[in-house]
């Protein structure tokens, strides 16, 4: 390896399809501005090296025999156990990752706050796939019980379309309507959810059918689509009342009984980000969610990748 090696993903947020797209329903997905940035540099010593940061500072940093991926010094070791699962896989999908003489200096740096999630794993997955060299679909298959929408978006530059055929990704670009761009709002809400775990209880506790899978298929191209405000808000209305009943939960616009508009759920219900709708002057909407302790408040054109 001549010099530095530079890759870089970005971050997402599931607008549509969550859960289903597991079964089979087409997914809308965007990619985020948001993203995480890997260099990497060659080192005489034979480990490596990782540390990773924000715009505020370091989140974890930590030192692996580059032979074996042991731990031999690090400051998280839930976030070390989990690197060393991802090393280890893109090593069985490709031999020859890290091997030789070397080691390596890694430096991964989000240009957001790590807590606000975004995909902060699957662009790690796609990262690292880059580096060794490997299908990031197919490494994240080893890793994940994910649909793997994730991962797509993280080498995505637009509005996307992902649906699995027989577990294989099929990704469609997609051309949001007006109303995306004028009536959404992408709001940080606080809260974590474990997907993983959110997913493994959608396997075990499956309550669809093929009639929902394919409802909100069409679902997602027409959200999409969406010209206007009230037609997005019938459209998002009906996808939260196809998933409130196939998980038995209630949607996530109850807990906002005096929004103008209505609110939807994006990937794990009750998770990190949430869209909320409405018809009303963006300057009203934004200071409504700001008196409501929302600080992080996006525009559709605001948090979309730069194409």
């Amino acid at each position: 390896m001549n010099g530095a090696l530079d890759f870089h993903a970005n971050g997402k947020l599931l607008i549509t399809g969550e859960y289903l797209v597991l079964v089979g329903a087409m997914a809308l997905a965007l990619p985020l501005r948001f993203g995480q940035n890997l260099q990497v540099t060659e080192t005489k010593q034979r480990i490596v090296d990782w540390q990773s940061s924000t715009a505020t500072g370091q989140w974890f940093t930590g030192k692996f025999d580059a032979d074996t991926f042991q731990a031999i010094s690090v400051d998280n070791v839930k976030i070390a156990d989990e690197l060393i699962r991802v090393l280890s896989a893109a090593r069985k999908l490709n031999p020859d990752f890290l091997t030789g003489e070397n080691g390596f200096r890694v430096t991964t740096r989000a240009n957001y706050p790590i807590e606000w999630g975004l995909g902060s794993s699957s662009s790690l997955c796609h990262l690292i796939a880059g580096w060794a060299g490997v299908n990031a679909h197919d490494l994240h298959t080893l890793i994940s019980n994910g649909s793997g929408y994730d991962v797509a978006c993280a080498g995505q530059s637009d509005l996307i379309f992902f649906q699995l055929n027989n577990g294989k990704p099929g990704i469609t670009p997609a051309n949001a309507g007006k109303a995306l761009y004028e009536n959404a709002y992408f709001v940080y809400l606080g809260n974590k959810q474990d997907t993983e775990r959110e997913v493994v209880a959608f396997r075990e506790n499956t309550n669809h059918t093929k009639n929902d899978v394919e409802k909100v298929s069409r679902l997602s191209s027409l959200i999409c689509h969406a010209g206007s405000y009230d037609e997005l808000l019938c459209l998002v209305e009906e996808h939260e009342s196809i998933l409130s009943k196939v998980l038995k939960r209630e949607p996530i616009a109850k807990r906002f009984p005096s929004f103008p508009g209505t609110v939807k759920s994006l990937g794990a219900w009750g998770g990190d980000f949430a869209m909320f709708v409405s018809g009303n002057e963006p300057a009203e909407v934004i200071d409504i969610l700001h008196r409501q302790g929302f600080s992080e408040v996006f525009k559709f054109s605001d948090i979309k990748a730069v194409s």
